[in-house]
């Protein structure tokens, strides 16, 4: 009984295979991939590490401020050479005091006179710079001098004091307009603006200095 259900179950399932390939297939169409209002998506090639960033790169920059510069001229000049190069570029002025030089002095005395004796008395030592102060705060004043280095306008009053005269020395502060070059430089330019600074004004001493980019 057993031996002839499963010859049954064979045969039933060798009918259904035949049925499945070959009478079965008649007006079977395969479901649409995509379905209505609704787009498809669509592979896009893998891109290389390498490529990645240097796509990236040439979308970014690193900006700089060039200077300080006294001449107008010369940073105009300079900034004419960073714009040819291709890069947007901007001067700007900066008002700033500048240490013009260290005046040392003697404190105003109350009558010419009084400065002149004072006078007098110093010029028989080693001090070879002295006038007398006219008008402005420091009328009847006495000059001993200005020097462009602070240690010797020190040593220089601390040889009057050791002379008797209570000798002060002071900053002498002038305005002066600096300017500065703003730019952007994408990744890779590499623009040598110090080169061109130096090739327009050896003297310039300017320095490139990274700045935030405002962007």
């Amino acid at each position: 009984m057993i031996r002839y259900l499963i010859i049954i179950l064979l045969v039933a399932n060798l009918f259904y295979f035949f049925w499945a390939s070959t009478i079965g297939k008649v007006g079977y169409s395969a479901p649409s991939k995509l379905l209505d209002g609704i787009p498809g998506l669509v592979l896009l090639p893998a891109k290389s590490s390498d490529a990645y960033q240097s796509e990236n790169s040439n979308r970014q920059s690193s900006c700089y401020t060039f200077g300080p510069l006294n001449s107008e001229k010369t940073a105009r000049a300079i900034a004419q050479k960073i714009n040819d190069f291709g890069l947007a570029v901007e001067v700007n002025k900066q008002k700033t005091m500048q240490t013009l030089n260290f005046l040392v002095y003697l404190q105003p005395f109350p009558t010419r006179e009084d400065a002149e004796k004072v006078i007098k008395n110093i010029s028989k030592h080693e001090i070879k710079k002295y006038k007398i102060i006219d008008s402005g705060p420091y009328k009847n004043a006495i000059s001993l001098g200005s020097f462009n280095n602070l240690d010797k306008a020190r040593r220089h009053s601390e040889y009057v004091r050791f002379l008797g005269h209570d000798a002060k020395y002071t900053e002498q502060k002038v305005q002066k307009e600096l300017y500065w070059i703003e730019y952007d430089e994408p990744f890779g330019s590499n623009a040598p603006v110090i080169r061109w600074a130096n090739e327009i004004d050896p003297r310039t001493g300017a320095q490139k200095i990274p700045k935030a980019c405002l962007f």
